[in-house]
């Protein structure tokens, strides 16, 4: 970790990296980039120390890309927040009321398509090099199909760039359709990238491991659910991974508490991270939303009732319903004694001990209705934002093992149902939650969908997966137009606002293009 960090910084003190980033574009504007001259690049790709850095610098371009639009791309349209307060900015309010609009900043592609501009660079130049480690050039033929998946998940129809652009011109183009940008670079990049990679895991680059995860949300996506089960049973065969089996292992996965304990964010569930540090110039976006002076989202009352309709917090409905499982949390209650004396006394916390993590107070406060700031990266103190080294974790072991299960149970045969249950009841086990039965897990396909959809609500709750499990089921509309409706301000779904609105000024510097219907 501590080379990659040193990496990282010497990347962008060296010359070589002004080379590159010459082969990228601005920041600012995909139009107003310098052309570049062939000299500059032929002196950059030499070595395979070259393609090294050439390939930390995609990595380092990733995280501007993700520092925020992870949680505003695949959370916060969802059920499971909405506005914190009236102090919570008309930009993010809009998130949860699904009224996005195309004058909103984090709207702007720009930075996804500077790490696209690296790794097409990379892409081009690598195969030149004598000897270049074949894992470089598939970590950026997996990075750079990660980033246009992304792409066509939140806009749809974008431009398809796949070489260096050298002339300003070049750069304006008309949007090319999604599944011409799945069939033509998406998957070949994937399958390509599987034949060289050697390195089985690295959670903070790209590896063989994090590459079937991508290959997993691709297929789901295209509901190729035979090609997803296959590529998941490849990264469980690994054997690199594992569920972590205490409270304490959940909570290291995501704690970054710069007020106590500091950064942890360690396990044995983490795939692949976008990796943060303080010496570095760049800075997460999580104390931004939850914990950065004024809370922007917090946890939905939808979301807190649904939860505890799946696990009571009152220990009469828990022992109805699970009179067999024993709640796991505890807590300390002060009581006075007949002499007055305070004693304490350790009660029982009913309920999901996940849901008592995630929520302002944890489980010493005890159960509290409605509303309130998710905790899920510390304890909800009012953090400088400054001071936001919060990894982003894009694939995490449990995340992948409910994908297989959904997998398993499109197959929608006697033994693929089974294999389904049996993962449902690993993951229960290992957060020592009662069990599922067959009769609780669902006697149709449909039934069982909408199961599986509530065991990754709660376990991956806040993790930028939500909206994207509620699209590529096609359980966005049917399940957040009833909360849209009582919502003041809410704007109903339409297939038209599934996707998000391309940015104002993206049109106006290339006449090319054209907004998304429904904006």
């Amino acid at each position: 970790m501590k080379n990659y960090n040193k990496l990282i910084k010497q990347v962008k003190l060296t010359s070589s990296m002004l080379i590159l980033l010459l082969v990228g574009y601005s920041c600012d504007n995909i139009t107003e980039e310098n052309p570049i001259s062939e000299i500059g690049t032929s002196q950059f790709w030499l070595n395979n120390s070259d393609a090294n850095t050439g390939v930390v610098a995609i990595y380092d371009a990733l995280q501007p890309t993700y520092r925020s639009s992870h949680l505003q791309w695949g959370e916060f349209r969802s059920d499971n927040f909405q506005a914190y307060s009236n102090s919570t900015s008309i930009n993010n309010a809009s998130y949860p009321l699904n009224n996005i609009f195309a004058g909103d900043g984090s709207m702007r592609w720009n930075d996804i398509y500077g790490a696209i501009y690296r790794a097409n660079s990379a892409i081009e130049n690598i195969p030149n090099i004598s000897g270049a480690n074949p894992n470089l050039l598939a970590e950026a033929l997996t990075i750079r199909a990660k980033l246009y998946f992304d792409a066509v998940r939140v806009w749809g129809a974008v431009p398809f760039i796949t070489e260096t652009v050298i002339n300003i011109e070049d750069a304006a183009r008309p949007a090319t359709d999604p599944m011409t940008i799945m069939n033509e670079l998406i998957i070949p990049d994937m399958i390509k990238a599987e034949g060289l990679f050697t390195v089985l895991s690295r959670e903070f680059r790209f590896s063989l491991s994090s590459l079937y995860c991508l290959q997993a949300e691709v297929y789901m996506w295209r509901e190729e659910f035979d090609k997803a089960k296959i590529v998941l049973d490849k990264l469980v065969n690994l054997g690199e991974y594992s569920l972590v089996t205490t409270t304490e292992g959940y909570f290291n996965l995501f704690a970054n508490d710069q007020g106590g304990l500091g950064k942890i964010q360690i396990g044995p569930e983490l795939i692949m991270s976008i990796r943060f540090d303080l010496i570095d110039a760049d800075r997460s976006g999580i104390f931004n939303f939850f914990n950065g002076g004024i809370q922007q989202f917090a946890i939905s009352e939808d979301a807190d009732l649904k939860w505890r309709e799946k696990f009571p917090t009152d220990s009469l409905e828990w022992v109805n319903k699970y009179p067999n499982t024993a709640p796991v949390a505890t807590r300390t209650l002060n009581l006075v004694d007949d002499n007055g004396a305070i004693r304490d006394s350790i009660i029982p916390v009913y309920g999901d001990w996940r849901y008592f993590m995630v929520r302002e107070g944890g489980v010493e406060l005890g159960p509290s209705d409605g509303r309130a700031m998710f905790t899920k990266w510390g304890k909800g103190i009012s953090y400088d934002r400054s001071q936001d080294d919060t990894d982003i974790n894009l694939y995490r072991y449990a995340d992948m093992l409910l994908m297989l299960a959904e997998a398993e149970n499109q197959l929608d045969n006697a033994i693929s149902i089974a294999r389904s249950l049996e993962i449902v009841n690993e993951l229960r086990t290992a957060r020592m939650l009662p069990p599922v039965n067959i009769f609780e897990f669902g006697g149709t396909k449909e039934l069982r969908e909408h199961f599986l959809l509530d065991e990754r609500r709660f376990e991956l709750f806040g993790e930028g997966k939500r909206w994207w499990d509620l699209r590529r089921t096609d359980k966005a509309i049917e399940i957040l137009n009833p909360i849209l409706l009582l919502k003041d301000g809410g704007v109903q779904i339409t297939q038209d606002r599934l996707l998000f609105p391309i940015f104002n000024d993206h049109l106006i510097e290339n006449p090319l293009l054209k907004q998304n219907l429904g904006y």
